[in-house]
């Protein structure tokens, strides 16, 4: 479904007004560190970490269309498996699909366009995207960076029909830096981690929905602490608990550790 870019003007607009920093709705609690950080790490929203199976079964998979080997990503919900990806165009712009499997992904159902707006050439060296999927409202939530016909930023795809259809993407924020994305959905809490596309140092925010992603509330800048690196956010939503985990290197050269924030919304 394209976008026309008038709506996205409108989008943006109104997320410049969003809540930021001190105005944040998340009740946090004290940040943990975990060293050295794990090389795959999922984590709950009491800040349990768990070992992602997803992503090596994601190494896995024969999808039905071509992809960026790296950039597929997987969600369980209900029996059923959901992968996005991005696949290769000839002009080094990408497809971002996504595809749903009844058999834990030995075939899949016809790939569904997620966005097909992409004009960054850049192949199959792209930040791959994320993606929930939420037995309880039966949506399918999709996150990702992408070069847009309007500009660079980060941005937003839900499927209200179990990933068969996806509605028109929104734009999160828009800046240069093209990051990591999670996002993670319960009922009608949806919460998106990010690397900050506007900041010149690398540094985790938040996007929270409370309609199933159809609005996003509020942006929350930073969940990390402004003098680190951070970068490579998950996020964990279960009722009301939030988790954001996220690696942070405290000086030049040293160890990487891996920061968990948990909190409560309202």
């Amino acid at each position: 479904m394209p976008r026309r870019h008038a709506s996205r003007t409108v989008i943006l607009i109104a997320a410049a007004s969003l809540a930021c920093g001190g105005n944040s709705p998340v009740v946090w609690e004290q940040t943990r560190s975990v060293q050295p950080a794990g090389s795959s790490v999922a984590i709950l929203a009491t800040g349990a970490m768990t070992t992602d199976t997803l992503a090596m079964l994601a190494s896995r998979i024969v999808l039905p269309v071509a992809a960026c080997p790296r950039s597929v990503r997987l969600a369980a919900s209900a029996g059923k498996l959901f992968a996005v990806w991005w696949s290769p165009r000839t002009d080094s712009t990408a497809l971002l699909l996504s595809a749903v499997s009844t058999d834990s992904g030995r075939t899949w159902g016809k790939p569904a366009s997620v966005d097909s707006t992409d004009h960054g050439a850049s192949g199959c060296t792209r930040m791959p995207p994320s993606i929930a999927a939420d037995a309880a409202s039966g949506y399918v939530h999709v996150t990702y960076a992408m070069q847009a016909t309007e500009g660079p930023g980060l941005f937003f795809a839900h499927s209200m029909d179990g990933g068969v259809t996806f509605h028109a993407p929104v734009p999160i924020l828009y800046g240069e830096r093209l990051g990591a994305t999670s996002v993670a959905a319960s009922g009608d809490e949806v919460a998106v981690a990010f690397e900050d596309p506007g900041s010149r140092t690398p540094r985790i925010g938040l996007a929270l929905s409370s309609t199933m992603g159809h609005i996003f509330e509020h942006r929350v800048l930073p969940v990390s602490d402004d003098n680190s690196s951070a970068t490579q956010p998950l996020v964990a939503v279960s009722g009301h608990r939030i988790a954001v985990a996220w690696r942070e290197r405290l000086a030049t050269n040293g160890p990487v550790v891996l920061r968990i924030r948990t909190g409560s919304l309202p």
